[in-house]
């Protein structure tokens, strides 16, 4: 969606997002000058120019303030993982969360637990795990992970030292020694009432 921009692009966009969400409205050309200490007009011209073909602004031609900013796409809930037996976890999403930047910790999507193996770690059925996509984990990480037949997706806590395994937080659940992909790992999570 987006290409790279730079630092002081970044920022022009970070004080239009601050400025539209305590005004409510954005900055002009020349308040974002000002606070950015760019002295020409033309050039913070360029820098939206830039930000708008990112796709990270959208401009209404000659209009002053004539800013916004498109709305954040959110992670998808990409369906069930189990916290228990496995469960196909469905690659359509059922739908998305939006979070602040500051929340999403690095994630690419979000899964909803099922079941009951993780409760010595805080995980719930129901909750919502957010899940960075990576093929490795550390040691003691918790982690999504993909059984032996490759369908069934697990929340478990990764054993690297001795015999690799997937470990629950549930007494009452043994650990997973046959063969597993991680798929993920799991860096928030996200609780309703």
């Amino acid at each position: 969606m987006s290409k790279e921009i730079t630092e002081l692009q970044q920022r022009i966009r970070d004080f239009i997002e601050a400025s539209i969400e305590e005004k409510g409205y954005p900055p002009s050309i020349r308040e974002i000058g000002r606070r950015l200490r760019i002295t020409s007009p033309s050039s913070v011209a360029y820098h939206l120019r830039v930000l708008e073909a990112a796709g990270l602004l959208k401009r209404e031609g000659a209009i002053s303030r004539g800013m916004t900013l498109p709305a954040p796409l959110g992670l998808p809930i990409l369906g069930r993982v189990a916290a228990g037996s496995g469960v196909i976890a469905a690659e359509d999403a059922e739908g998305h969360v939006h979070l602040d930047k500051d929340l999403r910790r690095g994630a690419d999507y979000i899964l909803r637990v099922k079941g009951d193996s993780m409760t010595g770690a805080g995980i719930m059925e129901g909750d919502l795990v957010q899940v960075r996509r990576q093929d490795d984990a550390k040691d003691g990480e918790i982690v999504v992970a993909l059984t032996a037949d490759g369908e069934e997706g697990v929340v478990k806590r990764l054993r690297r030292k001795g015999t690799p395994a997937l470990l629950s937080e549930n007494p009452a659940y043994e650990p997973i020694t046959a063969a597993f992909q991680v798929v993920g790992k799991v860096v928030g999570l996200l609780r309703s009432y």
